[in-house]
C-alpha cells in the first residue's frame, strides 16, 4: 500500500497551522505555491462563502491547485465553476471528528 506522499515529489513545503482566512490569503500571496492541500474545508472556522472566496482567489488569481483530501475536493482552472456548489455541499454534511 502506497501513501499519498509517495506519488508526489515535494520540494519546499510550507506548513500553515493558522485557521484565519486572512492570514492564509496573505501567506499564499507571499509564497505563491503551485498547490495548497488541506485535510478538510471544515478546518476553516468560517462560512462556506468565505471559504469558497478564498479557494476562488487561490485558483483564479494565483493559479494554485486546491486539494481537500478528506472531502475529495480538487479545484484548478478547469473546474473553477464548481467551487461554490461543492464547498457548500461539504458544509451541509457534519464535521468528522
Amino acid at each position: 500500500m502506497l501513501n499519498i506522499i509517495e506519488f508526489y515529489h515535494f520540494g519546499d513545503i510550507t506548513v500553515v497551522t493558522d485557521k484565519s482566512l486572512h492570514v492564509i490569503r496573505d501567506i499564499v500571496s507571499f509564497y505563491k505555491p503551485y498547490q495548497f492541500t488541506i485535510h478538510s474545508v471544515h478546518e476553516f472556522d468560517s462560512s462556506p462563502t468565505m471559504v469558497s472566496e478564498l479557494i476562488l482567489y487561490m485558483v483564479n488569481k494565483l493559479d494554485i491547485t486546491f486539494t481537500s483530501i478528506n472531502d475529495k475536493l480538487y479545484f484548478d482552472q478547469d473546474n473553477i465553476l464548481e467551487i461554490y456548489p461543492k464547498v457548500f455541499e461539504q458544509f451541509k454534511t457534519p464535521k468528522e471528528s
